[in-house]
């Protein structure tokens, strides 16, 4: 077998820094010492690419879906603390 059939491509999800990396070296660099790291080989550039790509559009999503539950949380307060000082001065 010649190298290219075995080389491998990394993908680190949760470490010191995501991405794709082109020897198990780089990726255990950016895993060892991270508690709950994640990473996965894959046999393609594409593969690796698609998966990051796809994993970090769920990151996306599921942050924007943090910062609308925040934002209404804020907007609940601010409401509530302005009707609470309009029912003051009516009295």
């Amino acid at each position: 077998m010649n190298d290219q059939m075995m080389k491998k491509y990394y993908v680190v999800f949760h470490g010191k820094k995501v991405g794709i990396y082109h020897s198990w070296i780089e990726c255990a660099r950016m895993i060892i010492g991270v508690k709950g790291s994640r990473y996965e080989s894959f046999e393609s550039e594409s593969d690796a690419r698609k998966a990051l790509d796809k994993y970090q559009g769920k990151e996306d999503e599921a942050g924007t879906d943090i910062k609308e539950v925040y934002a209404n949380i804020i907007f609940a307060f601010v409401l509530g603390f302005m009707i609470g000082v309009k029912r003051r001065k009516n009295y």
